[in-house]
């Protein structure tokens, strides 16, 4: 497991404070948002303002920390790639090699068409992107992201695997050995209840953006998601907890420090590593 890194939705934090708490509780890696997830949604000015991508840098920068992803705006069909190539040009200036792409353009053909061209442009500056799945969105399986990732036929694409996403989309830990290991560029952990009704989708995207549990408080099989990773598989923690939203952000990042270390330090110990 080469890199353990904070989400950047564990904090929902400003991008250059995400980045100093993360740095300032331990990780030493991190993953920002940069935009918002549609157009029109308000969010940290980045896009089109250099002094912020500077602050952003210069925060990388003095704490040594490295920038893993970024994520910026979904693919929806009022998205196009003038709206992309900024996206692509600020996470190279700030040294990422990953961004995260969620679709929700049902018709494949008219996201490739998008998902093609961003891809190239990522992969002139040795940037990858990666698809993430979820019930709720137009990728919805593992299955299905690695089908797009295939007909982009892009060697710098792939996707993310959350094992909430993976539960609630009917996969299961021993599905991860039937993809191609290399089209995993990195996973995340939280864990979660197991549901035993049929929830509508905004219920779904709801749990997953308010309601994820510090791994090892719920049921799902995680030792045995992490038993299926390619070695070395990059880890992010993703767990949002409204019961320390009053902390100052660098608390609540050395909480999700703690909680991270203490779950993996458990799972090594059963590996007898």
């Amino acid at each position: 497991m080469q890199h353990l890194t904070l989400g950047y939705l564990t904090l929902d934090a400003p991008p250059a404070d995400t980045v100093t708490a993360a740095a300032e509780a331990g990780f030493k890696s991190v993953g920002i948002r940069i935009t918002g997830r549609r157009l029109s949604d308000p969010y940290t000015q980045v896009v089109g303002n250099p002094a912020t991508v500077r602050e952003i840098k210069k925060r990388i920068d003095d704490s040594g920390i490295r920038l893993s992803n970024t994520s910026a705006y979904h693919f929806y069909p009022d998205v196009t790639l003038e709206h992309l190539k900024p996206i692509v040009d600020i996470t190279a200036e700030l040294g990422a090699k990953i961004i995260v792409a969620n679709s929700y353009i049902a018709d494949e053909a008219k996201f490739l068409d998008v998902f093609g061209p961003y891809t190239d442009m990522a992969g002139k500056h040795g940037i990858r992107l990666a698809i993430e799945f979820m019930k709720y969105s137009e990728a919805k399986t593992m299955e299905g992201a690695q089908r797009l990732v295939e007909k982009s036929g892009r060697d710098n694409a792939g996707f993310l695997i959350d094992p909430l996403h993976l539960n609630r989309s009917g996969g299961t830990p021993e599905a991860i050995k039937k993809v191609d290991p290399k089209r995993i560029i990195f996973v995340q952990l939280c864990d979660a209840m197991k549901r035993h009704d049929n929830p509508d989708l905004p219920a779904l995207m709801k749990e997953a953006r308010t309601a994820r549990l510090v791994p090892g408080k719920g049921e799902l099989p995680l030792y045995e998601f992490l038993d299926e990773l390619p070695k070395d598989t990059e880890i992010e923690y993703e767990v949002p907890r409204p019961d320390t939203a009053h902390l100052p952000l660098t608390e609540r990042a050395k909480i999700a420090y703690g909680d991270f270390m203490n779950y993996l330090k458990g799972y090594a110990a059963r590996k007898g590593k």
